[in-house]
């Protein structure tokens, strides 16, 4: 029998109710879909060199010349196939599908770098966040096994993880501020104190625990790159609510909760969330901690069933939408999300949010306004990025993301950047927001490139500090490389209750520089892996407001001072 017949002995093992059934089957669907897949990404041969690896570009294709680790976090998706009673699934507690996963664990222990950390991006990179996210998974995935892996790959199992927890607590995050990193580092390291029962790793899990509440804003929001992205923070938030579920601290579920209320703010009309307005510009709803959540906090109950539906529509980029190296991220989230809809008692009841007119997170750069027949969210921090939704239809009607363009000599330029403090003036008819321009950097692999990546990788780059140097150049390079021109651009926003007016004023000397500059509805400006998934939105929104807003502007009428404005009136 198949999983999608499996349920019914777990629903009576868990004394599901008829609700609790059909909200896990969602999760329970998309998991299904995904069982052959992941099987065929797995070395299943006896006698292959890579016998256990999940990187199937590497094993299979040989297109690359390293494994990445986080490809090894599948193995807690077929470790929850094997461990949980679905009817007759072929997978549970299949002694061939227990060897595959023995190989999977024997792999990822083999992989490991002396010290302790393992590769995600490129050779000896020495990855907080490969060695955190891969041992977190890897612990889930062994406590699903209940001891039936065999006993030398337990053991290997246990001293691997040991040495990851130790590099873990040696180390940390230098590059940027990433809270979901953190987060699961804390988590990860929690799992090896429980395992191992040493307690320099419970000390490192608060460690990383208390950077991360000390970071988190007032506002609720967790520090991403500088800013809050809610799609991110859907991702974090998981691993925060898996050492709550462990730990039991109670300063953590104050955090979670905070966060809950500033999320749902940010879900949109059509059930998408974050975009182009959020520090990281991302787009992916992670539903695990708010299932698993759902009984503390009334925010989170109904972030879990307005969110519910876009697992099945993909209004928010979900497992229909991610590549290969957000797959067991998702997926994995999936299975917690499934056990905790499967499992959940009777709780707090939802908890829309509330909803003035006006919102304003200063410290984050965000704006969200409410009238009766719209939502409007701003990324003040980002320029003025807008997006317009029609509550009643419901669906994207307009979206703008700034101004992007050429120079003369070579090279691109916007005014998207993130800036929290620039001047803003938001009153209760009007908003306006100040920014200049910026030459962005948005470069790509080539062959000469990727050999001097190599070289400094199999030479100096073994040793941790001058790997560390490379990564900060590479962030550096890829993410927060900017360099300011004499360009600016004042952007008002004028609220009306059938639609938005939108006035643009584009002004400086640098204007000899540019050859043209567009507005559109779409566009990053810096280097984020799990950023511009197609979401249905980016199909439903019109470049309302006329032919002239989006004419392009070239250098001699920016010189005089170019105005772009147009009218968005919903239907």
């Amino acid at each position: 029998m198949t999983l999608a017949r499996a349920q019914s002995g777990a629903d009576e093992a868990a004394g599901a109710t008829a609700e609790n059934r059909e909200a896990a089957e969602v999760y329970l669907s998309a998991l299904r879909s995904q069982a052959v897949r992941v099987l065929s990404l797995l070395d299943r041969e006896p006698f292959s060199p890579t016998q256990g690896c999940m990187d199937r570009t590497h094993w299979a294709w040989k297109f690359t010349d390293f494994p990445g680790a986080r490809f090894q976090e599948g193995l807690c998706f077929l470790s929850f196939l094997y461990a949980t009673p679905l009817d007759d699934s072929p997978y549970y507690r299949s002694e061939k599908l227990l060897h595959w996963i023995a190989g999977g664990f024997d792999y990822w222990c083999g992989i490991q770098r002396p010290g302790g950390d393992f590769d995600e991006a490129y050779p000896y990179e020495h990855s907080l966040a490969a060695t955190a996210f891969t041992s977190f998974y890897l612990s889930e995935a062994w406590r699903f096994l209940h001891g039936a892996l065999p006993t030398a790959t337990d053991e290997r199992f246990k001293a691997a993880l040991t040495r990851a927890g130790d590099w873990l607590v040696r180390n940390d995050e230098t590059h940027g501020f990433l809270s979901n990193h953190l987060a699961a580092a804390a988590a990860a390291l929690y799992h090896a104190y429980l395992i191992s029962g040493e307690t320099r790793f419970e000390e490192g899990s608060r460690y990383f625990l208390d950077k991360i509440l000390r970071h988190q804003s007032d506002e609720g929001w967790y520090d991403e790159y500088g800013g809050a992205d809610p799609g991110y923070q859907t991702h974090g938030s998981f691993y925060l609510a898996r050492y709550l579920q462990l730990s039991g601290r109670k300063d953590l579920e104050e955090s979670l909760l905070r966060s809950f209320d500033f999320l749902a703010h940010f879900i949109h009309p059509d059930r998408s969330l974050g975009g182009e307005y959020a520090s990281r510009n991302t787009q992916t709803y992670y539903p695990a901690a708010f299932e698993m959540m759902a009984n503390r906090s009334g925010a989170a109950r109904w972030i879990a069933e307005e969110m519910r539906p876009a697992v099945t529509s993909l209004s928010a980029a979900g497992l229909g939408t991610v590549d290969a190296y957000n797959l067991f991220p998702l997926l994995n989230n999936y299975v917690f999300a499934y056990l905790a809809a499967r499992e959940r008692k009777a709780g707090v009841p939802p908890t829309p949010p509330e909803q003035p007119e006006r919102l304003h997170f200063p410290k984050a750069g965000l704006l969200k306004v409410r009238k009766a027949r719209y939502d409007l969210f701003v990324g003040l921090g980002k320029g003025g990025v807008v997006k317009l939704f029609d509550r009643a239809a419901p669906r994207l009607v307009f979206s703008n993301a700034g101004y992007i363009g050429k120079l003369r000599g070579g090279g691109t330029v916007s005014n998207q950047w993130l800036e929290p403090s620039r001047h803003c003036e938001v009153a209760d008819g009007e908003i306006a927001v100040d920014g200049c321009f910026y030459k962005v950097s948005r470069p790509v692999m080539s062959p000469l490139k990727f050999m001097v990546l190599r070289g400094f990788n199999l030479t100096l780059g073994r040793m941790q500090k001058p790997a560390a140097w490379l990564k900060s150049v590479l962030v550096k390079v890829l993410i927060y490389r900017k360099r300011q021109m004499d360009l600016h651009v004042r952007r008002r926003i004028v609220l009306h209750d059938d639609g938005i007016e939108v006035h643009d004023r584009l002004h400086g000397g640098g204007a000899g520089e540019v050859d043209t500059l567009v507005t559109d509805e779409a566009f990053t400006t810096i280097h984020m892996g799990s950023a511009r998934y197609h979401v249905p939105a980016e199909l439903t929104s019109t470049k309302d407001g006329g032919d002239a807003f989006y004419r392009p502007i070239l250098a001699d009428e920016l010189r005089q001072g170019a105005e772009r404005r147009c009218r968005i009136v919903l239907p």
